[in-house]
C-alpha cells in the first residue's frame, strides 16, 4: 500500500520535473526555438486546470531555477511565472469554461503582457536592450506550439489522475 501511494506522489511530481526540464531546454544553444519560454504553457495550464500539481510555490523555485540557469538577474523569471501562475489561478473558473480557441486567444495575450514584462524589468535591471525581433519570434513560435503543449499537458494530467 505505501508503495502505491510513493508511486502517486511521484507521478504527481513529474510536471514539476518536466518545468525543470524546460528550464534547462531553453539554456541549450544549439537552436532559436530551446530559448523559447515554453514553460509558460504547463504553468498556465496547470494553473487553471490543475493547480494542485504545480503550486504557487514550485512554480516559485522553478524561477529562481531559471534565473539562475539563465543568468538573468535573480527574481525576474520568478516574478514573471509567479504572476502568470496567479492571474490564470484567479480566473481560473472563468479560463477553465472557455472553449479552446478563446482560451488560445487568452493565453496569446498573457504570453505577450509576459513577454513584454520579461523586456522591461530586465531593462531596467540589466541596462540593456533585448532585440525585437527575437522577442517577436519567440512569442510566435510559443503560441503556434500551444495546441501541442495543452495537449501534452492533458494527457500527462490525465495520466496522474488514473491512478489518484
Amino acid at each position: 500500500m505505501t508503495l502505491s501511494r510513493s508511486l502517486i506522489h511521484l507521478k504527481k511530481g513529474i510536471p514539476f520535473l518536466i518545468c525543470l526540464f524546460l528550464i534547462l531546454l531553453a539554456q541549450t544553444p544549439a537552436f532559436f526555438i530551446t530559448s523559447v519560454p515554453f514553460l509558460f504553457i504547463p504553468i498556465f495550464y496547470f494553473a487553471i486546470f490543475r493547480p494542485g500539481l504545480l503550486n504557487d510555490y514550485a512554480v516559485f523555485v522553478l524561477g529562481l531555477f531559471a534565473d539562475l540557469i539563465g543568468r538573468t538577474p535573480v527574481g525576474l523569471w520568478a516574478f514573471i511565472f509567479v504572476l502568470l501562475f496567479f492571474v490564470a489561478r484567479l480566473n481560473r473558473l472563468f479560463l477553465g469554461g472557455l472553449r479552446f480557441d478563446k482560451l488560445w486567444l487568452v493565453f496569446a495575450v498573457f504570453s505577450a503582457v509576459a513577454l513584454m514584462l520579461r523586456l522591461l524589468l530586465f531593462f531596467l535591471c540589466a541596462g540593456t536592450v533585448v532585440p525585437g525581433g527575437f522577442l517577436v519570434g519567440q512569442y510566435v513560435v510559443l503560441n503556434l506550439l500551444y495546441p501541442l503543449g495543452v495537449m501534452l499537458c492533458g494527457r500527462l494530467d490525465n495520466w496522474i489522475e488514473v491512478d489518484s
